[in-house]
This record gives C-alpha cells, sequence and structure tokens, in this order.
C-alpha cells in the first residue's frame, strides 16, 4: 500500500512538471515584495511608493524575458503600466505571452485642516479657511493648554505637537503662536492662536487717611513706614478703594510699644492686593524737648501755634505751591526737617519733623481749601438776584423805547400817505381844467 502511494504521488509531480515544460508563463509575480494580483496574463497593485521593484518566476525556467527579474521604475504618475515579453519552444513550437501589471500608485490626502480646537478647556468655533483664532484669557491666566483634532486621521500636527502648553507672559496683554497641520501629502497649513488678556480687576486704594501718623501715599506703592508717639495705642484708618466695586478690609489691632504691622486689603471678584503700614509706636520717654518754641506761616498769619499742639488744619481760598515756613525749636541743638512742601493740593499734609538726641517730634499741618460758607452764599444769591432784575428792568425800558420809536415812524408814515393823496387828488383837478379848456377852444 505504501509503494503504490508514493507511485501515486510521483506520477502527480511528472504531470506539472511536464506540464510546465514548454509554458512561456510568469509565475509569484511581485511589485515591492507585494504580489501581484493576476488574471491570466493581466496584473495588478497599488503602492504609496514613488518607485516599484517588479520580480517574478518563470514556470519553464528554459523560457526567455525581454525584461529580468529584479528591475525598478519610476513611478511619475498616478498609474504606470508595464509589460514583460515571455517566450519559449517546445517540440519546435514557439510560445508567446505578454503580462501587463499595472501599478496603481495611492494618491495621498492633501487634507491639513482642524475639525476641532479646545483652548483652556474652551471650545473654539472653527470657520471654514479660516486660520487664526482669538482667545481672551483671563488676567491671571500663565499657561494656555492647547488641544487640537485634525479632520483626516493620516494627517497630524508637526509643530508642536496635537496637545501642548504656551507661556502667555504676564507682562504681556497680548500674544500670538502658531502650529502646524501636516497632511498626508507632506503640504502643510499653518494656524495661529492670537491671545488678548482681560483687564485685571482694580485692585488698587484711591486714598488711605491716618488720624495718627503720616503717609506720602501713591496707590502703586503698596507698603510704608512711619513712627507714632508712646500715647498713641490705635491708629483710625480710612482706606478708599479707586473702583467702587471693590471691598476692603483692614485688619487694626492694639499698637505695641515698637513695631507694629497693619494690613489693607482690596478685594475685586478674584483679584486682591494688600496695602501694608509698618508702624512704630515709640517709647514712654519725653518728647517735650523736641518742641517747636514758634512757628509762623507767611500764608497763613493767623495760625493759633502752641508748642505741645502738633497737628494744625490750614485752609486757603487758592492753595499755594508752597508754605514759606518760619520755626524754632526750644533748644537751639534740634534740627528741623520740613517735608512735603512741594506742589501743594487739598488733603495734603506738610511735616514740621523736630529732631534732638533721637527724639523726633512731628507737626502736622493739614492743607485744606475754604469753602464758601452759608452766609456767603446767602449774599451772593441776594446779589445775583439783584443783578438779574436790574437787567430785566434795563431790557423793559428799551423795549420801550424801541417801541415809541415806532410808533413815531408809523405817524410819520401815514403823514406822508396823506400828503401823497392829496397832491394826486391835486392833480387830477388841474387836469381836468386842461381838458375842459382845450375843448372850450376846439368848440371856438
Amino acid at each position: 500500500m505504501r509503494n503504490k502511494l508514493i507511485l501515486f504521488f510521483l506520477l502527480i509531480c511528472s504531470f506539472f512538471v511536464v506540464n510546465a515544460e514548454g509554458e512561456a508563463t510568469l509565475k509569484n509575480v511581485k511589485v515591492n515584495n507585494i504580489e501581484c494580483k493576476c488574471i491570466e496574463y493581466n496584473c495588478s497593485i497599488e503602492t504609496e511608493k514613488s518607485s516599484a521593484i517588479i520580480t517574478y518566476e518563470l514556470d519553464d525556467t528554459n523560457a526567455t524575458v525581454d525584461r529580468q527579474s529584479g528591475f525598478q521604475i519610476d513611478l511619475t504618475s498616478l498609474t504606470t503600466t508595464i509589460k514583460i515579453n515571455v517566450s519559449n519552444t517546445y517540440n519546435d513550437e514557439k510560445r508567446e505571452n505578454t503580462y501587463v501589471i499595472t501599478i496603481n500608485k495611492k494618491e495621498k490626502n492633501g487634507d491639513n485642516t482642524i475639525k476641532a480646537l479646545m483652548i483652556n478647556g474652551q471650545n473654539i468655533t472653527l470657520t471654514p479657511d479660516i486660520v487664526v483664532y482669538p482667545y481672551t484669557a483671563k488676567y491671571d491666566e500663565v499657561k494656555i493648554t492647547v488641544k487640537a483634532e485634525v479632520n483626516n486621521p493620516a494627517a497630524k500636527i508637526i509643530t508642536p505637537k496635537e496637545e501642548f502648553e504656551f507661556e502667555f507672559d504676564m507682562e504681556k496683554t497680548s500674544q500670538s503662536f502658531d502650529f502646524v497641520v501636516e497632511a498626508e501629502n507632506k503640504e502643510t497649513l499653518t494656524y495661529r492662536v492670537f491671545l488678548t488678556r482681560e483687564e485685571k480687576p482694580d485692585t488698587s486704594l484711591k486714598s488711605i487717611k491716618l488720624d495718627h501718623g503720616s503717609i506720602l501715599f501713591d496707590s502703586k506703592k503698596y507698603e510704608y513706614s512711619f513712627n507714632v508717639e508712646y500715647n498713641i495705642n490705635k491708629i483710625n484708618i480710612d482706606a478708599v478703594p479707586t473702583n467702587s466695586e471693590a471691598t476692603v478690609k483692614i485688619e487694626n489691632k492694639d499698637l505695641i510699644v515698637g513695631e507694629n504691622s497693619i494690613k489693607i486689603t482690596v478685594t475685586n471678584k478674584k483679584a486682591t492686593s494688600v496695602y501694608t503700614l509698618n508702624v512704630i509706636r515709640e517709647e514712654n520717654i519725653d518728647k517735650s524737648i523736641a518742641n517747636l518754641k514758634s512757628l509762623e506761616i507767611k500764608e497763613y498769619p493767623k495760625l493759633d501755634f502752641e508748642p505741645n499742639v502738633l497737628e494744625y488744619n490750614l485752609y486757603f481760598s487758592e492753595i499755594p505751591a508752597f508754605l514759606n515756613i518760619k520755626s524754632e525749636p526750644i533748644d537751639k541743638d534740634a534740627k528741623i526737617e520740613i517735608i512735603n512742601n512741594e506742589d501743594l493740593i487739598e488733603d495734603d499734609k506738610v511735616v514740621i519733623k523736630v529732631t534732638l538726641n533721637n527724639i523726633t517730634r512731628e507737626y502736622i499741618l493739614n492743607i485744606f481749601k475754604k469753602t464758601v460758607n452759608g452766609n456767603n452764599k446767602t449774599a451772593v444769591l441776594i446779589a445775583l438776584i439783584i443783578l438779574i432784575i436790574t437787567i430785566i428792568w434795563m431790557l423793559i425800558i428799551e423795549l420801550k423805547g424801541k417801541n415809541k420809536k415806532n410808533r413815531e415812524m408809523i405817524k410819520k408814515i401815514k403823514e406822508m400817505n396823506k400828503k401823497k393823496e392829496k397832491t394826486k387828488k391835486l392833480n387830477k383837478k388841474t387836469i381836468k381844467k386842461e381838458k375842459e379848456k382845450e375843448e372850450e377852444i376846439e368848440i371856438i
């Protein structure tokens, strides 16, 4: 039985060998090592590459071809056709076949657009053919996270990547950045995101007023230092925000001898600013030795000065640019320094600082603009009423005078018209008499 099977196998193999002998045919036709689909003598294949290496085998090794297996060609068009002629001779019979190999080059997709763009978790509405998109960042945002999704899965974001972070400089109110989408066919499209920063809510103070101590306030300056005397254990603070929507919280407390810190927190929405008052409460020592003996102000001669009175309110109809101050200390060794005595405006404080043996006293001159009191207002009102009445009376007199002139003018015109009428009547009578005379002459 075993021998019969072997014999049968040999018969089958001999059949195929005989069948291939003399054939002018190919087998295992491949392009770039990928087998082609062949129907009889027509073979086809698709490739993404720009060149092709064609290989094949002969069914009969005695056959001949016009192109040897393994030749390479460039694929310069979407469809390339290659012909391979195969010939063979068997029992003096010549056989010829032409194989046509069609290579279709896949056209790569040129779509380099995006279908979604998200910035810091916010979906941006996309518009066809628009590549520049605005985004308004919050006033305190620094990291801008960007995520983009392409329309064609074969496309990709090459600069920088599909999801990335961009740093928005806090010192800038606007900035832009680009990202590049590359299509399957390598064509690129650049998208730009234009960033603007929303305005920070105003958390500044318009003014800080103290009932003790003195500072030169500047809304952009957030820390101040000053001294108060030993007998001052608390400071009343009036802090007014620039923006009426902001709230102010003052962490005030009793002052201890030495260093104290008072925080003034201004909050507007989620934004805050903190102003700090560093207050030094001095030790219990006699400061009267640093008193002034006299104080005179040329622009304010009615100043009622007392050595132990440290604060004065000065009222001016017109505030001078500076004060001409003449002062004398009780002790001739004391030094006097005048602070903030230039470009004066309302609510300014001029400080006269007296120092002797490390002891300092400060005399404060508060500058105010004089307001019109009630009596003066009444006088002004009465004067204004009298002026108005006088003007009205003069207008009435003038109108009466004009009316009188008009009446006289009308009377004259009427008299002239009467004279004209008389003249016309006389002329008519004269003409009539002349005609009568002429008629009498003609009769004669």
